[in-house]
C-alpha cells in the first residue's frame, strides 16, 4: 500500500486472496482512514480495496474485478447508503452496511470535540483523526441523504452498527433489516463502528460473514436448553438493554448526589458499571440535556434539572434513540402500536424521583 490518502488504496494478503472487500467511506472519511482495517484483513487472506472518495459505479466494479473469490461491498456512513444503492449494479456476492444512517438523527456535534465522541471512543483512531490533515471536519452536518428506494439486493447482508450511535441511531436499521440479514450491533458502540473502541470483534464479525461467504463456514447451532425461556440470543419482546441498565444506576448516582458532582470513576465503582461503557452513556446523557459535566480537578457530572421533571422516558430516548421498535406492517400492527403508546405512556409517568431512596 503506497497510495495518498486521497486516492484509491489497495491492501493485499501475501498469499492467495480469498475474496475482494471493496469499502465506500463516509461523510468526511479517505482511505488511508481504512489502514487498520486493511491490514487486519490482509492477515485473515482478504483483499481490501477503498476507492477514492465519490468513486461511481464503474470505479467500484472495477474495484472488485479479477477477485480470486468472494465479492464484497461494504459501506460506512453515507457509504453504506451509497453501497446499497450501487449493489444493483455491481452485484456483489455479500453486504455489508456500517453506520448507516437511517431515522432521525441527533443535532450534529458542535466543535471537534464533540465530533470526535460521536465518530469513535477508540484513543488511538481519535488521535489519528486530530493529527490528519486530509479528515473533513464538520461534514457530519452534511444531512445524509433517505435510504434508497431499491430493495436490498439478493445477497447476504451484514449490518453493523453502534448501539450508542448519535449520530445514526440503531432504531432505524432494526426497521430495514430483513428477517434473514445478519444484525451485529455494538454495546456501548459509537457511530465509526468499524473504527471505534472495538474495532477488533467488529472486525471478527466481519470476518466471520466473510468466511461464510467465501467457504460457507459456520458454527454448529446449539442445541437449545431443555428449561423453559428465550431462546439463546433472542432478546425478549420487553428487553431493557445494558446501556439503559448502566444510564439508570449512573443517574441514581446522581439523584443521591442531591445536586453534588460525581465523576464517572466514582460513579462505576459505586454503581458496579464498567468505566469505559459508562463514559459513552454519560456523553449521550448529557448531549440529551439530562445531565451537565465540568472539566478540572473537580469535575464529573450533575442532574442538568430536578429528578421529578426528568422521566423514564426521557432516558430511554436519549440512550436508545427511541421508546420502543415495532413493525408497522401486517395483521398485529395495531396490536404492536398499541403496546408502544402504553409502555411510553407508562415511562412517560415514572420520573427520576423513582430512584430515591435507593440502596444500591
Amino acid at each position: 500500500m503506497s497510495a495518498p490518502a486521497t486516492t484509491g488504496t489497495v491492501w493485499t494478503p501475501e498469499g492467495t486472496s480469498r475474496g475482494t472487500v471493496a469499502v465506500l467511506t463516509g461523510r468526511g472519511e479517505h482511505p488511508g482512514l481504512y489502514a487498520r482495517l486493511g491490514r487486519r484483513l490482509a492477515v485473515d487472506g482478504w483483499t481490501l480495496a477503498v476507492p477514492a472518495p465519490g468513486a461511481g459505479a464503474d470505479e467500484v466494479t472495477a474495484a472488485l474485478a479479477g477477485a480470486t473469490g468472494a465479492r464484497v461491498l461494504l459501506g460506512s456512513d453515507t457509504g453504506a447508503l451509497r453501497a446499497w444503492e450501487l449493489a444493483g449494479a455491481v452485484r456483489p456476492d455479500g453486504l455489508v452496511l456500517a453506520g448507516l444512517p437511517t431515522g432521525a438523527p441527533g443535532e450534529p456535534p458542535a466543535d471537534r470535540a464533540g465530533e470526535l465522541d460521536a465518530r469513535t471512543a477508540c484513543p488511538v483512531h481519535r488521535g489519528l483523526l486530530e493529527s490528519d490533515p486530509d479528515f473533513a471536519w464538520s461534514a457530519l452536518a452534511q444531512v445524509p441523504p433517505p435510504p434508497p428506494s431499491d430493495p436490498l439486493p439478493d445477497a447476504a447482508v451484514l449490518w453493523l452498527h453502534g448501539d450508542a450511535d448519535p449520530v445514526a441511531p440503531v432504531a432505524g436499521i432494526r426497521s430495514l433489516a430483513r428477517p434473514g440479514d445478519d444484525v451485529a450491533v455494538v454495546d456501548d458502540g459509537v457511530h465509526d463502528v468499524l473504527n471505534d473502541q472495538f474495532h477488533r470483534i467488529v472486525a471478527a464479525r466481519l470476518v466471520q460473514f466473510l468466511e461464510r461467504l467465501a467457504k460457507g463456514a459456520r458454527f454448529a447451532e446449539e442445541a437449545p436448553p431443555a428449561a423453559a425461556g428465550p431462546a439463546p440470543g433472542r432478546a425478549a419482546p420487553l428487553n431493557v438493554s445494558a446501556r439503559l441498565d448502566h444510564a439508570m444506576r449512573a443517574l441514581a448516582e446522581l439523584v443521591a448526589a442531591d445536586g453534588a458532582t460525581v465523576t464517572c470513576d466514582a460513579m462505576a465503582r459505586a454503581r458496579g458499571v464498567p468505566l469505559n461503557s459508562l463514559v459513552n452513556v454519560m456523553l449521550a446523557l448529557r448531549r440529551a440535556g439530562l445531565v451537565t459535566s465540568r472539566r478540572g480537578c473537580e469535575g464529573g457530572y450533575r442532574l442538568a434539572r430536578p429528578a421529578a421533571e426528568i422521566t423514564v422516558a426521557d432516558v430511554v430516548r436519549a440512550t436508545e434513540g427511541s421508546i420502543a421498535s415495532v413493525r408497522d406492517t401486517g395483521p398485529a400492527a395495531p396490536l404492536w402500536a398499541d403496546l408502544e403508546r402504553t409502555v411510553a405512556d407508562f415511562l412517560t409517568t415514572r420520573t427520576l424521583t423513582a430512584l430515591e431512596g435507593d440502596t444500591r
